[in-house]
């Protein structure tokens, strides 16, 4: 009895020392994978992509909302080639203007061509919303190429047209088909709808997380068993129309055979449920908070995007208490960016982006949101200004420190800013009416010969310009 007591005790033992190895190990690559898609998430690789689509949408938006745009007494072929300047600003392929009937005319050409055909025509038509065309394969460089397109709406909210913007895929999207240290599991794929791989993971079906992802819109997580295989989908549709960007983690793949799964499916929903939604780090929690403010960042500068300056605009001018106050919206754009760009290369060009938003920091840091809205504009919203002035001062600072010399092999180019202002008294107003009044301020600068400011408002002094000497 004895003998047969200490046999039992040791299988017990030998049982539970390979269950605890096995959780061991399990949990050790199952941290590690969450680590890595923690730091994938956090990182924004699907993030990103929105951000990016988001911004032109945003630019579209604005395009539509032009008076001049929108004028029908003017040619429509007129139209379209006045647009060629954001074409080459935004090195477009092609920004088109459509009327109600799918007649359209280009930046490049000013011609007419009948695009009624078009399915993205056909359903940005119908839904009167933001339309993402399937992968288009260009006949003359043989690139992946795909549309975006915006409603232009008539007063009564019907649909009177749309305009669309043609950008090569590549220029979106650089997705590999692996993430983080580890040579399996993680996968980044966008779909379409009808769950059509648009990239990434071609070989992958997708049907079957269709009702999933509905349920779950603009952005969810979920586990979903699929081939057999239990995996853990993240995913992000917000901005995106008719685009789901999804990443994937194949959990199965982390186990040591069938027979271990059982054992510990409970112990891994656990972990991977305090990694994904707490954002568990083996020695510390970190909130998820800053997974949540990246959605309202801009990636590249690393202030506010459009989509959380728009909200927070419009949630301001609801506040009673604020209306004594006097607010200022003001535009900036950098002169001679373009420059940058093709002479000292891109990598220079997000060097400075990067550096003047430090400089409008530095300079708005306080009672101020500021935000990128794509390129290399950027927009300050100045809430409860006591005085005008103090603005304006810290405008021509502004300025001087806008006003750089970057160089490489020889090559010197000097960039400075021009800038758009109009102050806001108590009167409710909305992010497009702000947008259009300081936008033609910005215009103003520009055409006064840059590295200055203009005011849009009746006051003394209304354009800005400091000593150059003094820089």
């Amino acid at each position: 009895m004895n003998q047969y007591t200490k046999k039992n005790k040791l299988i017990i033992f030998l049982m539970s020392l390979i269950i605890m190895i096995t959780l061991f190990l399990s949990t050790k690559q199952i941290l590690s994978r969450g680590q890595e898609i923690t730091a994938l998430i956090n990182k924004g690789a699907f993030i990103d992509i929105s951000s990016k689509i988001n911004d032109k949408i945003l630019l579209l938006e604005s395009i539509a909302n032009l008076k001049y745009i929108k004028d029908e007494s003017i040619s429509i072929q007129e139209r379209a080639l006045s647009l060629r300047p954001f074409q080459e600003k935004y090195d477009f392929l092609m920004i088109a203007l459509m009327d109600k009937d799918g007649n359209t005319s280009s930046s490049l050409e000013g011609g007419l061509a009948d695009l009624s055909d078009r399915a993205y025509f056909q359903k940005v038509k119908k839904t009167k919303q933001n339309v993402i065309s399937d992968v288009i394969i260009s006949r003359t460089t043989g690139e992946e190429n795909i549309v975006i397109v915006h409603p232009i709406l008539d007063i009564n909210d019907d649909f009177n047209g749309a305009v669309f913007i043609s950008i090569r895929l590549t220029d979106l999207i650089n997705l590999k088909n692996t993430y983080g240290a580890s040579s399996q599991g993680y996968t980044t794929t966008i779909l379409d709808d009808e769950m059509n791989v648009i990239a990434g993971d071609f070989k992958a079906n997708f049907l079957q997380l269709k009702d999933d992802l509905i349920s779950c819109e603009p952005t969810g997580v979920f586990f979903k068993k699929r081939n057999g295989d239990l995996h853990f989908i993240a995913f992000n549709k917000k901005h995106l129309s008719n685009w789901y960007i999804i990443t994937d983690l194949n959990i199965s793949k982390y186990f040591f055979g069938t027979w271990a799964s059982t054992l510990i499916i409970i112990f891994v929903f656990t972990i991977l449920f305090l990694m994904i939604f707490k954002s568990f780090d083996i020695n510390k929690k970190i909130e998820i908070q800053p997974l949540l403010d990246s959605l309202n960042q801009d990636y590249l500068s690393g202030v506010y995007n459009r989509k959380y300056l728009e909200d927070y605009i419009k949630n301001y001018f609801k506040k009673e208490s604020l209306k004594s106050f006097k607010s200022a919206f003001i535009i900036l754009d950098i002169d001679n960016f373009k420059a940058i760009n093709d002479e000292l290369g891109h990598t220079t060009g997000d060097y400075v982006i990067r550096e003047s938003a430090d400089k409008i920091k530095d300079i708005f840091y306080d009672n101020s949101v500021i935000s990128r809205i794509g390129g290399d504009e950027f927009i300050i919203f100045v809430e409860s200004i006591d005085n005008e002035k103090t603005v304006i001062n810290k405008i021509k600072t502004l300025l001087t420190l806008m006003n750089t010399t970057y160089g490489r092999n020889e090559k010197n180019i000097v960039i400075s800013a021009s800038i758009g202002i109009t102050f806001i008294g108590d009167e409710y107003y909305n992010f497009i009416n702000l947008y259009n009044e300081a936008d033609s301020a910005l215009y103003k600068a520009k055409k006064a010969g840059k590295n200055c400011a203009y005011v849009s408002n009746e006051i003394d002094n209304q354009l800005i310009k400091v000593n150059k000497n003094s820089i």
